[in-house]
C-alpha cells in the first residue's frame, strides 16, 4: 500500500496545491510523475519529476521500487492525473 497518492493540479479542495505537493514531496523524498506527453514535459516540468505519459501508465511499476513511497501525480490540469489513479493496470500489484 502506498503511503499516499496524491494529485497535485488544484481541481477541487482534496487535491494539493503546487506549494503543498513539493512540500510533501521533499519532506517524505517521494516520486513526482509527470503524467503529460514528452512534449509538454520537454517544455516545462516540475524539477525532479520523472515523465510517465498517461498512455504510458502500465509501465509505472518499473519506476516504483518502494511500494511505501509517496507518489505525486500532476498534468496541466489535473484531468489526466486522476485518470492515471485509476488506470487499472498501473497500481494492480502496488496499493
Amino acid at each position: 500500500m502506498f503511503k499516499k497518492l496524491c494529485i497535485f493540479f488544484r481541481i477541487d479542495r482534496s487535491d494539493l496545491s503546487y506549494e503543498e505537493a513539493i512540500s510533501i514531496y521533499k519532506r517524505h523524498n517521494g516520486i513526482i510523475i509527470d503524467v503529460r506527453n514528452p512534449e509538454e514535459y520537454k517544455s516545462k516540468h516540475v524539477k525532479g519529476a520523472i515523465n510517465i505519459p498517461l498512455y504510458e501508465m502500465d509501465n509505472i511499476k518499473n519506476e516504483i521500487i518502494d511500494p511505501d513511497e509517496v507518489i505525486l501525480l500532476y498534468c496541466k490540469t489535473g484531468k489526466r492525473s486522476r485518470m492515471a489513479t485509476a488506470h487499472p493496470d498501473a497500481w494492480n500489484g502496488l496499493r
